[in-house]
């Protein structure tokens, strides 16, 4: 009878630890979940956010961008290649457009774009126009930036690219420049609200 009373109490115990335990975890978890989402949300408000935006869409804007800004190297069909999850536009000589959707489908209305770039070779001869065509797509990404926000992001770019950072001005995009052995590319990325 002492034996029982003596496993009874034990077990009391260990209930009542198991119960506390799962309290505490919850307890610092939902405050984890809690500084996350404070922290998710300030980056957003520094970040700033844009609408979501599809592929077919996006490229229409970019060429429009091209056609009334120069130089006239507009992202055809002509020239289009989907390859590894990208969809990739041949622009000028070396000098190429890839978009990089959220979730690859096949189908540039269907697929929201993440991340737009114009990519070329480090030894091409045209970097001024890969340059042009770098402040078009930022332009296409966020048509409310002007010229000389465009401007400033690039030159903040090309800056950030020594440490592997991006610029950012607070309006809903990232501008990166990023490169390996052989190519550079301006890279353009979307940031949208995750919680609408």
């Amino acid at each position: 009878m002492k034996k029982s009373k003596i496993a009874i109490i034990i077990l009391i115990i260990i209930v009542v630890l198991i119960v506390g335990a799962y309290f505490g975890v919850s307890y610092f978890l939902d405050k984890d979940l809690e500084k996350q989402e404070q922290e998710l949300q300030e980056s957003v408000e520094t970040l700033g956010t844009i609408n979501e935006e599809n592929v077919a869409t996006l490229v229409a804007k970019f060429n429009t961008e091209v056609m009334d800004n120069g130089p006239q190297y507009p992202a055809s069909d002509d020239y289009f290649a989907a390859e590894n999850d990208l969809y990739w536009y041949g622009l000028y000589e070396d000098i190429y457009l890839y978009v990089e959707p959220v979730n690859y489908t096949g189908d540039k209305e269907a697929d929201v774009v993440d991340m737009t770039a114009i990519h070329f070779s480090k030894d091409s001869e045209h970097a001024d126009i890969a340059l042009g065509l770098a402040k078009n797509l930022i332009k296409a990404n966020n048509s409310e930036l002007t010229n000389e926000e465009i401007d400033q992001l690039i030159a903040q770019a090309q800056e950030a690219s020594k440490d592997k950072l991006v610029a950012n001005n607070g309006k809903g995009i990232t501008v990166a420049l990023a490169e390996n052995e052989t190519n550079y590319e301006y890279q353009v990325v979307r940031i949208y609200n995750e919680n609408k």
